[in-house]
């Protein structure tokens, strides 16, 4: 009993220790612009660069000569797989209007879960710098007016469906520059707990409302399946015995 007590103490202080490190926040730094580009991945105390990645020299592969056996297995022929495919049993039981209703049911879920996903993540800051220029005067302030109609509602949007703690926007026209513009700073973070109760929620969803009704149904067409072949079989025995 004692010895019981302790492994189970044990397991639970293990499933605490993994619980506790789900709940530390998983940051990333998003950074653009002309100049350059990064992507660094922050936990804890560490700050691991995602983007761009050191490059290491490749060192080159050695031919390796194949053995008389090895040689032998790939001039072998490979058997040919028989019976009905999964996608024509499940035609075969579902039919057209079933296969639509279950890509329907499929892709509501995973729109929830992307949705669900998303709005895991918080972002703690996010700066936009947008310089607007074209040939001409005209032609810059109509494109800036373009540029402005796109981005502003697009962060409205963002920001009326997802946390934002700060944010600093600024488009504007330059009419002696010769090129636009652009570069932005994202700094955003979710907690590993949250994404994975959303994952596995989108994925029970897969298996009890989606998967578990096909494999019923997919058996019990294959079931029926098999029964009407075994009566056939049985009727021909029978008609051969007769002419016998």
């Amino acid at each position: 009993m004692i010895v019981l007590k302790i492994i189970g103490w044990i397991l639970l202080g293990i499933i605490a220790l993994i619980v506790l490190v789900l709940c530390i926040k998983l940051g990333f730094r998003i950074e653009y612009s002309n100049e350059n580009t990064s992507v660094i991945l922050k936990w804890f105390f560490l700050n691991l660069p995602l983007y761009p990645k050191e490059k290491k020299d490749k060192k080159p592969k050695k031919k390796v000569e194949k053995t008389e056996k090895e040689e032998e297995k790939q001039d072998k022929p490979k058997k040919e797989k028989t019976g009905d495919s999964f996608l024509k049993v499940l035609y075969n039981a579902e039919g057209t209007d079933g296969i639509i209703a279950i890509l329907k049911k499929i892709m509501s879920y995973t729109k929830s879960f992307f949705g669900g996903s998303l709005r895991a993540f918080i972002i703690d800051e996010l700066f936009l710098d947008i310089r607007c220029t074209k040939s001409d005067a005209a032609s810059t302030a109509i494109y800036y007016g373009e540029v402005c109609s796109a981005v502003f509602p697009l962060l409205g949007s963002l920001a009326s469906k997802y946390r934002i703690k700060k944010y600093d926007v600024r488009v504007y026209p330059d009419y002696i520059a010769r090129f636009s513009d652009a570069s932005f700073a994202l700094t955003l973070h979710v907690t590993p707990i949250r994404f994975i109760g959303v994952t596995l929620a989108y994925v029970f969803k897969l298996l009890f409302g989606v998967l578990a009704g096909l494999l019923v149904k997919i058996f019990g067409a294959n079931k029926e399946k098999n029964s009407d072949r075994n009566d056939n079989n049985k009727t021909k025995n029978k008609e051969k015995s007769d002419i016998k």
